[in-house]
C-alpha cells in the first residue's frame, strides 16, 4: 500500500496538478490584498481556498501513510507541507490577531512546495551545497566588511550631528545601503573622510557582488553539466 501511495503521488500529472494548484494559491494570496478584489470574489477566494486545503490536507494525509520510517515526517519538504495547511485549521480557535496574521503569512510556504515537484530548483539546491564553504566564505567577507564600514563611517560621522550615525549599530543601515550599490539618499556622510569611505565601500560591494555571482555561476554550471 505504501509503494502504491508512493508511485502514485509521483506520477507526472499529480505533480503538474499541485504545480498549478500551488502557483494559483499564490496568485490568489497575492491579489486578495487587493480590497476591492477582494471583496468582489471574496466568495470565489474562500472556496478556492478550502478546496486548496482539503487536496494538501490530503496530499499531506498520503505522504504521512506512505512514510517506512517515523523520522520521515521530519525531513523539511514534509515539515512545509504541515506549516501549508496547519494555519487554515488554527483559524477556526481563539487566538491573538497578531499571532493569526503571522500564521497567515506562513501561508506563503505553500509555494515553497514547488521544490518538491521541480528539478530546477533541486539543481539550484545542489549548486549551493556544493559550493556551500565559497558561500560561506564571501558571505562572512561580506559581513566582515559591513561591519568595518559601520565602525570607520561612525567615527568619521558621529560629530556631526547625523542621528544616523549616532552608533555603530545605527551605521549598518548605511554600511548595507551602500554595500548593496541601493543608495536611497536617506543617510550618507558629510565629511571628506566620510566620503572617501563611502566610495571604498561601494566600490568594495560591486567586488562583492561580481565575486558571490562568480560563485553561484560556477556552481550552477556545474550542476547542469552533471545533468547532462
Amino acid at each position: 500500500m505504501k509503494e502504491k501511495i508512493r508511485k502514485f503521488l509521483e506520477k507526472t500529472y499529480v505533480d503538474n496538478f499541485l504545480i498549478g494548484l500551488i502557483l494559483l494559491n499564490f496568485i490568489v494570496f497575492i491579489f486578495q490584498t487587493d480590497a476591492n478584489f477582494y471583496n468582489t470574489f471574496k466568495g470565489y477566494i474562500e472556496t478556492f481556498e478550502l478546496a486548496s486545503i482539503v487536496i494538501f490536507t490530503i496530499e499531506y494525509f498520503l505522504r504521512v501513510i506512505s512514510v517506512y520510517k517515523l523520522k520521515e515526517i521530519f525531513k523539511p519538504m514534509m515539515i512545509v507541507d504541515f506549516l501549508a495547511v496547519f494555519p487554515y485549521y488554527l483559524s477556526f480557535i481563539t487566538v491573538n490577531t497578531v499571532f493569526l496574521r503571522i500564521l497567515r503569512v506562513v501561508r506563503l510556504l505553500r509555494i515553497a512546495k514547488l521544490a518538491r515537484y521541480t528539478t530546477a530548483l533541486e539543481k539550484i539546491k545542489n549548486s549551493f551545497i556544493n559550493k556551500k564553504d565559497e558561500i560561506i566564505v564571501t558571505v562572512a567577507i561580506f559581513f566582515v566588511g559591513l561591519t568595518i564600514a559601520s565602525i570607520a563611517i561612525y567615527y568619521a560621522e558621529n560629530q556631526t550631528g547625523n542621528p544616523s550615525f549616532t552608533s555603530i549599530p545605527s551605521s549598518f543601515w548605511w554600511s548595507v545601503v551602500t554595500f548593496t550599490s541601493v543608495g536611497y539618499g536617506d543617510t550618507y556622510p558629510i565629511t571628506t573622510v566620510g566620503k572617501f569611505i563611502g566610495a571604498f565601500t561601494a566600490i568594495m560591494g560591486i567586488g562583492l557582488h561580481a565575486l558571490l555571482i562568480g560563485v553561484i555561476g560556477a556552481a550552477f554550471i556545474e550542476v547542469t553539466k552533471k545533468s547532462n
